[in-house]
Parts: C-alpha cells; structure tokens; sequence
C-alpha cells in the first residue's frame, strides 16, 4: 500500500488503520469481491465500468451492501486528491457479512504495475495451465487457482498463465482476458466462460470503431496452430502481444500490432477529456 490514507467505507482514514482480523471468517473464505483501476498522469480511468463490475460480481455471489453507484467513484478520487497520487493502482475490496449493515469496502493506492517493455516489443511468454475459476463472471476474493497458475507461469519465465477447461478449451489468463487473431480478424473466448474485463470491453470498442472484425470464439487448444497469433490483456499492462502460447510459437501479427497503436490512441484520447484529480 502506497499513500498515508486509505478509504474505508467512504472515509479516509490513516493506511495503517486498514486492517482485517485473523478471526474475519467472510475475508478468510474469500466472501468478498475486488477491482482494480488505474491512474496515470492523474487521471482515473474507467471508474464507472469498474464500479459497476465491482456491483455486478457482488449480486453474483449474492454479497449485500449499502453501497450506491457514484459513490465508490467519489470515494476513490478523495483518496488519489488526499494521497496526492500522481501515478497508481486502486484495489478495492468489497468484503461482505451477515446483511449488508455488516459489509465493508477498503479502497487503497499501490504502486503501478509496468511491464517489461521488451515484452511489448517481442511477444510474451504464456504457459497453459488446467483450471476453471469458480463464478467465472464474478471478480472474487477466492483466487487460490489463479495464484497457483499464476506461480507455475513465473516459475517457467512466462508473462502469465491461461487455463484449460475440462473440455479442453483455452479461457483467460489469470489476471487477463485472452484474444486470438487469424490475420484480419479479432476472436475472443465466449463472455459466460470468462470474467469480463474492463480493458477488454474497452478493446471491444476500438475493434468495431475501427471496422475490424470481432467475435466470441470457443478455443481449443489443438487448435492453436489454425492462428497467426494471440494477446492478452489487462488494466495494467494494456494489450500484451504473445510470441509463445503453452507449445505454440508465433509473430506477432500486424494486425496487432496496429491494434497497439489504436488502443493507446483510445487512452490518449480519453484522458484528453478528462480533468486530472488534483
């Protein structure tokens, strides 16, 4: 945690108070959903898509709270404005309870994430690894499968992991969404199977304002060869091209390359519209 404050239930309070007890049952069982956004520059990007998925993974697992829209957006630019946090992450927490009286949501800066920067340039690595996330649409606090692939992808040097379904089919990674490119279009596994991020719906948008083919795709991982090459994505890291998928070598592909260029245009032209926090 970065900053001297953090937000806990709409106020700010010294970081050092954010704490949650050994005994916290509903935050040891992983009762809780989570978010995490980005300020570059002093500008908050996409807090309203953030805290409508933030809502939206609560009503999948049925966590009730006394929280409404607008408010966790104001909260989290009174914390950057008190933080003084030119360039950060936001993770929220939404913990629940035995009613919504009794659920509590910590908002607080960490440093950035930055990748490697040659990674951009060359391609990425990605390992396969078996695991399906319960609740896939819901960003919860029960991350034990993510971290174990998650694990298994740093040990081997790789970028991150992406699951195998019992079926056989590849999903997401485990902190981003997976697209795949035949050379002039753009696919992605089916929205039910995966959690929908935020960077992908925003990539989503640049696609079809750019008239470049867009569509849900179930993969199988034996049909890893039938494609010119492969992307993930996050709040962080943007869109990171792959030059290994589990076995798979490939370029990166042009018209991925292009999608780069859009994609940081889109940003460029977001936080033009925006007024920085402080």
């Amino acid at each position: 945690m970065t900053g001297s404050f953090c937000s806990f239930n709409g106020r700010l309070i010294p970081a050092a108070e954010a704490v949650v007890g050994v005994d916290d049952i509903d935050f040891a069982y992983g009762y809780g959903v989570y978010e995490t956004l980005k300020v570059r520059g002093r500008i908050l990007y996409f807090p309203d898509l953030h805290e409508e998925r933030l809502f939206h993974s609560a009503r999948i697992i049925g966590l009730q709270h006394p929280f409404a829209a607008g408010e966790v957006r104001e909260w989290i630019r009174e914390l950057v404005r008190a933080n003084r946090t030119e360039n950060s992450n936001i993770k929220i927490l939404l913990i629940g309870g035995s009613g919504p009286a009794d659920a509590r949501l910590y908002i607080m800066t960490l440093n950035p994430l930055y990748p490697d920067r040659r990674d951009y340039k060359t391609g990425a690595l990605a390992v396969i690894h078996p695991g399906e996330r319960i609740f896939p649409q819901a960003k919860t606090l029960n991350m034990l499968t993510s971290t174990l692939a998650f694990r298994a992808a740093r040990a081997a040097g790789a970028y991150d992991a992406v699951f195998r379904d019992r079926g056989g089919n590849l999903t997401e990674g485990t902190r981003t969404n997976l697209f795949f490119t035949d050379g002039d279009g753009v696919f992605t596994p089916p929205a039910d199977t995966v959690l929908e991020g935020v960077t992908k719906h925003t990539i989503a948008e640049v696609l079809r304002d750019a008239g470049i083919r867009f569509a849900e795709r179930t993969l199988p991982e034996a049909d890893l060869p039938r494609y010119a090459g492969y992307f993930l994505s996050s709040t962080s890291t943007k869109i990171m091209p792959l030059r290994r998928l589990g076995s798979r070598d490939s370029e990166v592909p042009g018209l991925v390359r292009r999608l780069m260029t859009l994609y940081d245009d889109y940003l460029s032209r977001y936080a033009a519209t925006r007024e920085p926090l402080f």
